[in-house]
């Protein structure tokens, strides 16, 4: 009699098992439907960390990516479970990486970190070009709290400018005599870069199944953060021109060639010694030309930001006056379109 109430309860128990099987994570379209309970909600924290890299364009299989512009940045991802159990595990995660103000190019290295390996998990990245898409799946006990990062090629404002900076090949003498101004010839040399709009933010989004240790419930929960990929001082463009400012003040206006066939052309130099040697021999010369050009003044509304920086446009053109010996004096060197 023992023996058949023994196998009775445990023929109920397993019926009970059955009915109330552990709570499973629901998928669709390959994206889990959220369903965190409150306990469960903020319990993992996601942060985030950027640091600037060298990356070139051997080190992306594609050829069709232009590098011209681009900046290589290193995503650090940092998946903390801050208020879960020991037991709890993440055993699913798709991390969305938004990119606000540029767009991405290209990735290369996904590093999964040295306490979860490619043969604990499963991974794939997806690309377009203003988001990131880095999905894992833990095998067998792993768990995917833990830090990995990829490498990305950023191209700050979208698409690559084409621009032109001033190379004069030659302003002195050999013994330091300035050269009379008709005979200097400036060349418009062209150059690509970044076209400097903004900052480049990115919003991360992390979307994970986590696994409870003493139920086997799985629920479907997020954490988000937010991080700059590219910031203000790494869009400072490697380009000095000339402006007029004041004793102890900042520049007001900057300095331009014109020509009948070109317009007005910014004075901008690819390197700070080639600005300094233009403004030497201007003050020198006390010219107002060189070669075939004249000089002219211009104003700007604010920092310069926009694209290109070279040709001056309509709006800039309405200040467009020509420079004088008075202006010479007060003629500074200073990074391109800034004070």
């Amino acid at each position: 009699m023992n023996h058949r109430c023994a196998a009775l309860a445990a023929g109920c128990l397993a019926l009970v098992g059955c009915a109330h099987p552990p709570h499973r994570a629901e998928f669709s379209g390959g994206y889990p439907a959220y369903d965190c309970p409150d306990p469960l909600a903020r319990q993992v924290t996601l942060q985030a960390e950027v640091r600037p890299i060298d990356l070139r364009a051997a080190d992306f299989h594609d050829p069709a990516i232009a590098t011209s512009g681009s900046v290589g940045r290193r995503l650090f991802v940092s998946v903390t479970p801050s208020g879960l159990q020991p037991k709890d595990r993440i055993v699913w995660s798709a991390l969305n990486v938004a990119t606000y103000g540029g767009t991405l190019l290209g990735w290369d290295r996904l590093n999964l970190g040295a306490t979860t390996s490619e043969r604990e998990q499963l991974s794939s990245v997806g690309l377009s070009p203003g988001q990131l898409k880095i999905t894992r799946i833990a095998k067998g006990r792993t768990d995917l709290t833990t830090h990995y990062s990829v490498d990305l090629l950023v191209m700050p404002g979208g698409i690559a400018v084409d621009d032109a900076v001033v190379h004069v090949p030659a302003l002195w003498q050999d013994m330091g005599t300035p050269l009379q101004a008709d005979v200097i010839a400036p060349q418009l040399v062209p150059v690509r870069h970044s076209p400097g709009l903004d900052v480049v933010q990115a919003n991360l989004e992390l979307s994970y199944v986590v696994r409870i240790g003493a139920t086997g419930d799985e629920w479907v929960c997020s954490a988000e953060t937010r991080a700059t990929l590219v910031d203000v001082e790494s869009l400072r463009l490697p380009f000095w021109d000339l402006g007029l400012a004041s004793s102890n003040s900042s520049r007001k206006e900057w300095l331009a060639m014109t020509d009948p066939a070109l317009g007005a052309v910014r004075l901008v130099f690819d390197d700070p010694a080639s600005a300094h040697a233009f403004a030497s021999w201007l003050k020198t010369t006390r010219s107002t030309r060189v070669g075939k050009h004249g000089l002219a003044v211009f104003q700007q509304s604010g920092r310069l930001t926009g694209r290109p920086f070279g040709p001056i446009g309509e709006d800039l053109m309405k200040t467009l006056r020509p420079m004088t010996e008075r202006d010479i004096e007060k003629i500074v060197v200073g990074p391109a379109g800034e004070p």
